[in-house]
Order: C-alpha cells, then sequence, then structure tokens
C-alpha cells in the first residue's frame, strides 16, 4: 500500500500495517509518480486533512498514471471542513472515500473495500493473489526471523542489483556492511524504533550511487525491509509498464513505444510469437511450471535482442502465451516482409528450444504472426493483424509463420463495427432470418432454423459471422446472444394456428453453454415471448464443444427436462464426434453442409455421410442435412436414409416475413 499524509504520516503508517499492509509512506507529493510505481502498490492512500489542494492534485496524478492501472485510491478527509470534498474526490479520481473525522469511521473496512475493488479489476480474488506475488518477485526485499537468525531470506532482484554485497556469508547484514557510518546509525535507530513498538519504521540512504528509500516492517515473527528507489522515468522500476513474471516489457509498454515509432514516421514490422502448447504444460506439469517457462521464454528474448538499439527494437509479453518483437526497417514493404520472416524463424529456432525445469525436458511448440505497418498510425491495427495470422498459423500444420493478408481498411471497419453494435442493439438493428428445414422423404415444411443478422444503416446486411465475430471483440457476446434469442422465440410465437406444428432450432455458441446462468437466460427467453419449449431446438457447433464435455452434458440435460431438443450443428468437423455421442443428451445430427456439397460426385462423401446416417440412426437421433443445393445431393441423401435437409435447393436464409408467406404455401 502507498500512503500520502502531509501531516500524520507515521501514526497513519503505523496503524495500517498493524492490520498487515506493507506501506510505503510519504509527507510530500514530490515526484509521488515514481514513489507510487517503486512502491508496487495496488491502493494509494491520500490523506487530505489540513491539505486539501495537495490531496487532489496527488489524487488526479494517480488516476492518471494509467487507465489500466488497476489501483485503487481512497481519500481520508474532513466533509465539516470542506463540505463538497468528497464529491471534488471523486472528480479528481478517487475510487473510494472515507469521512475520517466520523467516530464511526473504519479505516480498516475501508482499505478492505478498496482492496476488493482492486480485485474486482484484476479479475477476482485468485487473480489478484496471484499478480500480488509476482509484484512480491520483482521486489528488492528481504526478512529475517527474530526468533532464529538463520531463517532468513533475500529477493533474487536485491541480489542482482546488489552483487558485490556478500549474501551468502552475511545474509542479514550483508547490505547494512555497504552502509557509511552516518547510515548504519540510521538504521540501527530505525531498528530501535521497531524494538520500542513501532510497527513501521522508513530510513533514507544511498545504496551504489542512487538515493533510496528503506522500508522495515515488524510482522510480529519477522523483521521484513524492502527497497524503494527514486525514480520519475516512466520505464524505471516501473511495474506499470513491466510484465513481472518474463521480465519484459508488458502490453501497455509495447504499444506505447509502436505508437511513439509510427507517430515519428518510421516504417514498422511486428512478430507476435505464440506458445501454442502452453495449455497441455500447465495441465501436465502445474501452472508454477508453465510460469517458469514463460519466464526463460522472455529471458532467452531479451538475450537475443539485447544488441538492438533501443530505438530499433522492442521485445514484449504482449498476453497470456503471446510474445511481441517490433523492428523498425527502411526497406520496403515486401523488404520488411522479408526481414521479419527470417527473424521469426531465427527467433523460432532459438528462442524456443525444449527447456528443461527440475530434470524433466519440455518441448515447446510456438507459430508466428506477422505485419508490417508503412504509413500507419495507428499499433492497435498493427497489432490485430499481427494477431489474426499468428491465429492462422495456430491452427496450421503447415507453416508456422504466417503473414497477415488483413487490410487496415478492413481492420478499421472492424474497429468502427465494435463501436458501433452497442447502439444497434439498442436501435433494433439486429435481426433475424428464417431458413427452412424440409423433410427429406415428403418435401413438407417441418420448421426453421433462426440466423442472425445485423441490418447495418450503412453497409447493410452483415451475417452472423461477422456479427458474433464483433460481439466478441467488443465483450458483447452474451448480451448479444440473449438478444437474438429472445428475438427469434418472440417471431416464432406469432406464427398462425396453422404453422402450430412447425419447429424452431436457434444457435448456442461456446460462451452460452459455459455460462452458468444458460439454462435459465433459454428457460425465461421462451417463457416471455410464449412459444412452446417441446417446438424448440438448440444447435450447438460440434467444435464449440471441445472444453468441458462433462459440463456441457449436465447443462443439456437441464434443458431437455424442460422439454427442448438438441443438435449437434456441423457434425463431422470436430475433432471428438464419437465422445460426443456417447456423452451427451441429444436428438439430432446436422451433417455439415461441407460434407454434403460433392455428394452426388465424391464417393468417399458419399461413404462418410452414409456411416454417419447409420451411425445416428441406430442411436435413433435425427439427420439433417445442410448446404443442400441440388436434386442429385437429395435423391443421395433420401436413399441413404437422411430425414430432413436445408438449402438452396428450396430456400436460403429469408425474412421473417417472407418465411411465413414460404410456409403457408408449403403447407
Amino acid at each position: 500500500m502507498f500512503l500520502l499524509s502531509f501531516h500524520d504520516r507515521d501514526p497513519l503508517a503505523a496503524a495500517i500495517s498493524v492490520q498487515g499492509w506493507r506501506v510505503s509512506s510519504a509527507r510530500r507529493k514530490d515526484n509521488l509518480r515514481g514513489r507510487l510505481l517503486s512502491s508496487h502498490a495496488l491502493i494509494a492512500v491520500v490523506d487530505m486533512r489540513g491539505a486539501a489542494e495537495n490531496g487532489l492534485t496527488a489524487i488526479a496524478e494517480i488516476a492518471g498514471l494509467d487507465e489500466n492501472r488497476g489501483i485503487a485510491i481512497l481519500a481520508l478527509a474532513d466533509p465539516s471542513v470542506q463540505k463538497n470534498i468528497a464529491h471534488l474526490c471523486y472528480d479528481a479520481g478517487a475510487t473510494h472515500f472515507l469521512d475520517i473525522a466520523n467516530e464511526h469511521a473504519d479505516l480498516h473496512q475501508a482499505i478492505n473495500f478498496a482492496y476488493r475493488y482492486v480485485e474486482n479489476i484484476r479479475g477476482g480474488k485468485e487473480s489478484t493473489y496471484y499478480f500480488n506475488g509476482l509484484l512480491a518477485q520483482a521486489d528488492e526485499h528481504w526478512f529475517f526471523s527474530k526468533k532464529d537468525i538463520k531463517d532468513n531470506w533475500v529477493s533474487e532482484k536485491l541480489k542482482l542489483n546488489l552483487n558485490d554485497a556478500d549474501f551468502d556469508h552475511y545474509p542479514v547484514s550483508g547490505m547494512y556492511r555497504k552502509l557509511s557510518d552516518h547510515e548504519r546509525k540510521r538504521v540501527r535507530g530505525a531498528l530501535g524504533r521497531l524494538k520500542t513498538g513501532s510497527a513501521q519504521a522508513a530510513v533514507p540512504h544511498m545504496l551504489n550511487g542512487e538515493k533510496v528509500i528503506h522500508h522495515l516492517h515488524d510482522s510480529g515473527e519477522r523483521i521484513h525491509g524492502r527497497i524503494e528507489r527514486n525514480t520519475d522515468s516512466p520505464t524505471d522500476h516501473s511495474w506499470s509498464g513491466q510484465d513481472l513474471l518474463s521480465g519484459l516489457r508488458n502490453g501497455s509498454a509495447a504499444r506505447s513505444w509502436m505508437r511513439t515509432c509510427l507517430e515519428r514516421g518510421n516504417s514498422l514490422g511486428l512478430i507476435i510469437l505464440g506458445l501454442k502448447n502452453i495449455g497441455t504444460i500447465n495441465a501436465a506439469y502445474g501452472r508454477a511450471i508453465g510460469d517458469e517457462v514463460m519466464r526463460r521464454v522472455g529471458q532467452r528474448l531479451i538475450a537475443e535482442t539485447i544488441d538492438h538499439p533501443p530505438d530499433d527494437c522492442m521485445v514484449a509479453r504482449l498476453d497470456g502465451q503471446n510474445f511481441g518483437v517490433a523492428m523498425t526497417f527502411d526497406d520496403s514493404a515486401d523488404g520488411g516482409i522479408q526481414k521479419c520472416v527470417d527473424y521469426a524463424g531465427l527467433l523460432l529456432g532459438d528462442i524456443f528450444e525444449s527447456i528443461t525445469i527440475e530434470g524433466r525436458e519440455i518441448g515447446l511448440v510456438a507459430r508466428a504472426g506477422i505485419a508490417v505497418g508503412e504509413d500507419s498510425t495507428d499499433e492497435s491495427l498493427l497489432i490485430r493483424r499481427a494477431t489474426l495470422a499468428l491465429a492462422e498459423a495456430m491452427i496450421s500444420d503447415a507453416s508456422p509463420i504466417r503473414i497477415s493478408g488483413s487490410s487496415e481498411k478492413n481492420i478499421l471497419m472492424e474497429h468502427q463495427l465494435e463501436g458501433e453494435l452497442a447502439h444497434a442493439l439498442e436501435r433494433g438493428e439486429i435481426a433475424i432470418a428464417l431458413q427452412p428445414q424440409i423433410k427429406v422423404d415428403t418435401g413438407q415444411l417441418a420448421g426453421a432454423e433462426a440466423l442472425a443478422r445485423w441490418n447495418h444503416p450503412k453497409l447493410g446486411f452483415l451475417g452472423a459471422a461477422t456479427l458474433f465475430s464483433v460481439a466478441e471483440r467488443a465483450g458483447l457476446m452474451e448480451l448479444l446472444s440473449i438478444h437474438i434469442h429472445k428475438l427469434a422465440f418472440a417471431t416464432a410465437a406469432k406464427w398462425p394456428d396453422s404453422l402450430s406444428f412447425l419447429r424452431l432450432s436457434v444457435n448456442i455458441t461456446a460462451g452460452d453453454l459455459a455460462n452458468a446462468a444458460f439454462v435459465q437466460n433459454i428457460i425465461q427467453a421462451i417463457d416471455e415471448t410464449g412459444f412452446e419449449p417441446d417446438r424448440t431446438t438448440l444447435e450447438i457447433t460440434e467444435s464449440e464443444l471441445i472444453g468441458d464435455v462433462r459440463s456441457a452434458a449436465q447443462r443439456l440435460s437441464a434443458i431437455r427436462k424442460k422439454g427442448l431438443h438438441i443438435a449437434i450443428d456441423d457434425f463431422g468437423t470436430g475433432y471428438s464426434s464419437l465422445s460426443y455421442l456417447k456423452n451427451l443428451p441429444l436428438d439430432y445430427l446436422k451433417i455439415d453442409s461441407g460434407l454434403t456439397s460433392d455428394i452426388g460426385g465424391s464417393v468417399k462423401d458419399q461413404v462418410v455421410v452414409k456411416s454417419i446416417i447409420d451411425m445416428a440412426r441406430s442411436l435413433d437421433l435425427s439427420v439433417i442435412a445442410e448446404g443442400v443445393e441440388t436434386e442429385a445431393q437429395l435423391e443421395m441423401l433420401a436413399q441413404q436414409g437422411c430425414e430432413y435437409f436445408q438449402g438452396f435447393l428450396r430456400s436460403g436464409p429469408i425474412s421473417p416475413d417472407e418465411f411465413e408467406i414460404f410456409a403457408l404455401k408449403s403447407n
């Protein structure tokens, strides 16, 4: 925790440290940025009593450090002195406020609330605990036991920065021996204050020619020390720009570097390197080993790129298992691409060689995506293009390196759509189309599949693939999915009584199925519209299920108990089809259009389709064929016993009004 108190620092620091917090404290707002960054604090407490203007300035400076900082700012003030002080604090950027003059004010609870805020911002309790651990690893700190001097520890970073201190022979006093006589006297005085009951003390001194503040803390059984380095550099000792695990720049700092290069007019090439098998490594060896793999990859990248001028080359851990290497170049775009391809090949060969940890050799599988930007001014477009290229490389076994084929114009359009989607939902621009599903043997209409469309005011109708891709990047998948389900059920509920025999099929995403409220959301959507559950089929794409089949089975079973039916969509394109048939509660299989398109001429496709139909019938499942476009395909499906089909042979997706006319004529 970082504490700024202009008049009451030491008593307040002591009161907070008694609660178990490690406090870095200051009396002045000088060099506030550097002190906060080097403190590695996730909570900043600003005591504004007697210094309201300075306090508001400090809050604004802290709030402006980084928009993605995940820091809580707790303001302490006395509203009786300045009535609107709470409002001013929030306007300045404070996340929490405490009327410290109130006799019922509970500082301990206020700090706990602030920390809960940090946990929410950082993805939950476990994620924040893990991040705190990384901050601790990045710290220069030490401790020793008051009961047993042999129980001591010095952080690796402190040893590295003080490599001339003899911590092996003097683990407790190794750093103390580097101080001047005057500074040693200060340290003894601070330790004396701890002995007489103070839980917190701070000592300024020089260390390797640099002014530092040495924070001491008595936790009861141990004495802890931590070095705070005074710096106002945005990069030096700043965890906000550093990936704590690998030691590289983080995504935010990488984007800033690329933005600066592009603003200078540099041509820039970006290589994104992804570790394809990190999930397998974590599952097989545990998270700790996976973290060590990422750390060592980071160290290899540092060693590989250290000789490149820092203005011409940048290396970072962008997110998760992805690392980025950006380079400026003076060649043409083709020359820049070739330069990146050559370097990516070198990195894949050298950086991702097997790693031996605890006597176990761990193989690494990596891929690379490349994008080159000339005359570009937006680093996010360059990153998006390289990320899409990496995604293609990840699913390809042919080549480990892919070059971006996406234009900046297309990426800009996607950016625009992401910003417009929420308003599109509000304005009712999201619509559905219905594709008829027909019985093979009689040609009778049996139902329809609801397909999402975006009726964009400028671009016209955009299909489901574009719509859901944009929604996923915009973080609107759940909202969009619920909206489409309600719209589909409401449309079908308006069908006239003469069409009451028709079924409605709606598509379910992986996010829907993973949502704990999945069953409740679907049933609520049906109940609100009055559509019959037993006329409803949920279609789940086979590839969407490759996550947690057991959990999916439980939720789908709960849905079937409500009367709904379940279909596997695009069957035959996934990875573990037979296990789905064995473990999931199903009613239909939908044969992927890729298998039906050549069924009239390909013997292999005929054999595959016939095998699927025979297997489905033996399991008492109905079969629907997608993508039927010719009479020859339909005849072959009829011979093999397929029960339903959909495709342009009878009708493509049409509007709800057109479908109702189509259905009444068919009926």
